[in-house]
């Protein structure tokens, strides 16, 4: 989750119109919010997963909903030609949707094994 909140502030940021070494993408302010509100619920969800005494699964998965339904978004949006396209963005997007996909999953496992994390 921490990984792919860190993509979503660099695409956020890329968004925006700031380039960050030899990486830039086009001006596309809704991607640059949709980016910052998918970041920000990431970051709701690590903290409800290192919360003690109890981590909050349904937080933490609440939160990577909200950036797997952002992702696909700019991914519909992409393919229906509402906003200029690289092969950057598309490799970011791919990328966001894996560590979405493996967050779920390590959500799954940890949740099998309670007693993991409590002391």
């Amino acid at each position: 989750m921490s990984l792919n909140l860190v993509l979503f502030v660099f695409g956020a940021t890329q968004h925006v119109g700031i380039e960050i070494g030899r990486f830039s993408e086009p001006v596309i302010v809704p991607a640059a919010i949709v980016e910052t509100l998918c970041a920000l619920s990431l970051i709701w969800g690590l903290w409800a997963v290192f919360r003690r005494p109890t981590p909050s699964w349904v937080i933490a998965f609440t939160g990577n909903l909200i950036a797997l339904t952002g992702v696909l978004l700019g991914i519909v949006a992409l393919a229906a030609g509402r906003g200029p396209r690289t092969v950057s963005n598309d490799n970011l997007h791919r990328a966001m949707l894996t560590l979405v996909g493996l967050s779920f999953l390590a959500l799954l496992v940890a949740r099998s094994f309670p007693t993991v994390g409590k002391k």
